[in-house]
C-alpha cells in the first residue's frame, strides 16, 4: 500500500497551489461518472459546462447504454456539438499529461525527501543520547491551528481537540461549483453522520477548492457539512496537501494517525472516485467489529 509522508511536503513546500480548471470531459470520464451513480441530467449538465473531449466512440456508447444512460444523453454525445476545437483538446491533453508528469514526480521527491529525513532523525537520535527524544510534528498536527468546525451549515472554531485519538483522517477534495461534487457530497454527509459517532477514531476535513470565501461558505451551508474544514484563508500556505488531492474532484485520501497514505481515489493516475476510499473505510471498520465481535465470550 502506497504512503506517503504529508509532513514532508508541508515543510518543502514542494508544490505551489493551484487553481482547479475544470477540463473537457473524455468518454473515459463519461462512464466513470455514469457507473459510479451520475444520472444522465447530471452529465448534461456537466457536458453544457465542460463541453467534450473527443466524439462519442462505439465502445463507449455501449457502456453508457449498459449503465443506462437516456436516449437524450446519447443523443447529445453523438450530436457533436459539444465538441472542443482540435486546439482546445490538444491543451486538454497536454494538460492532462503535464498533471500525471507532475504527480509522478510528486511521488518521487516525496520518496527521496522521506529517505533524507529519516535519515536525518537517525543521525539526531544518535546524537542525543541523553536527552529524550521529542515527538515527531505529523501533517495533521500542523493542520490543526488551520481547521473550522462546520455543523449544520454553520462554521465555528474547533477547541483544539478535534484530531485527538484519530485513527483515520480523510480529506474530501471538492468545491461548490463541481457538479459531480454536489451530487456525491450528500452521500458523504450520510455517510459520516451515520458512521461517526460508532467510530470516534475516524474525522474528515473539507479541502475546498473553491474560487471564493462566498463559495466555501455557500457550499458548507447548503450541504450542511457535519465534518472540519480547513479554514478558506488558510487554504493559500497549503499547496501540497491540496496538490494530493489529485487533478479531478470529488476525491477523498485517508490517512492514517501518522498522516501517512493508506487510500485514495486514484490507483497510480487512473482516477476511481472517492467511492474507492468508502470502501476502504468499511472495510477497516467491518475489521474492527469482526475483531470485537471474535473478542466476546
Amino acid at each position: 500500500m502506497r504512503t506517503l509522508s504529508l509532513l514532508l511536503l508541508f515543510g518543502a513546500g514542494l508544490l505551489s497551489a493551484a487553481t482547479a480548471t475544470p477540463q473537457p470531459l473524455s468518454n473515459q470520464e463519461l462512464g466513470l461518472m455514469l457507473r459510479s451513480g451520475y444520472s444522465s441530467e447530471s452529465i448534461l449538465d456537466e457536458i453544457a459546462s465542460r463541453r467534450l473531449l473527443e466524439p462519442l466512440d462505439e465502445a463507449t456508447k455501449k457502456s453508457l447504454l449498459d449503465f443506462g444512460a437516456s436516449g437524450a444523453l446519447i443523443s447529445a454525445l453523438e450530436s457533436r456539438s459539444y465538441l472542443v476545437s482540435a486546439s482546445e483538446a490538444d491543451q486538454a491533453r497536454q494538460h492532462a499529461t503535464e498533471v500525471a508528469d507532475r504527480r509522478t514526480a510528486q511521488v518521487q521527491q516525496d520518496r527521496e525527501f522521506n529517505t533524507l529525513f529519516q535519515s536525518q532523525q537517525a543521525e539526531a537520535r544518535a546524537r542525543a543520547v541523553a536527552a529524550p527524544a521529542s515527538p515527531e510534528t505529523t501533517a495533521l498536527e500542523m493542520l490543526k491551528p488551520k481547521l473550522v468546525r462546520c455543523r449544520n451549515g454553520s462554521i465555528s472554531r474547533p477547541d483544539g481537540t478535534e484530531l485527538e485519538n484519530k485513527k483515520f483522517v480523510a480529506l474530501y477534495y471538492s468545491a461548490h461549483w463541481c457538479g459531480p461534487c454536489r451530487k456525491f457530497t450528500p452521500q458523504l454527509v450520510e455517510y459520516y453522520n451515520r458512521v461517526a459517532a460508532a467510530h470516534p477514531e475516524f474525522e474528515l476535513i473539507f479541502v475546498s477548492a473553491d474560487r471564493s470565501r462566498f463559495g466555501w461558505e455557500t457550499y458548507i451551508r447548503e450541504m450542511k457539512m457535519p465534518w472540519l474544514a480547513i479554514d478558506y484563508d488558510q487554504l493559500g500556505d497549503l499547496g501540497a496537501v491540496r496538490k494530493l488531492g489529485g487533478s479531478s474532484i470529488p476525491s477523498l485520501l485517508l490517512l492514517d494517525g501518522n498522516s501517512r497514505i493508506i487510500a485514495s481515489s486514484y490507483d497510480g493516475e487512473k482516477y476511481l472516485g472517492p467511492q474507492n476510499v468508502i470502501a476502504a473505510l468499511d472495510q477497516i471498520f467491518a475489521g474492527k467489529a469482526g475483531n470485537q465481535i471474535a473478542q466476546t465470550p
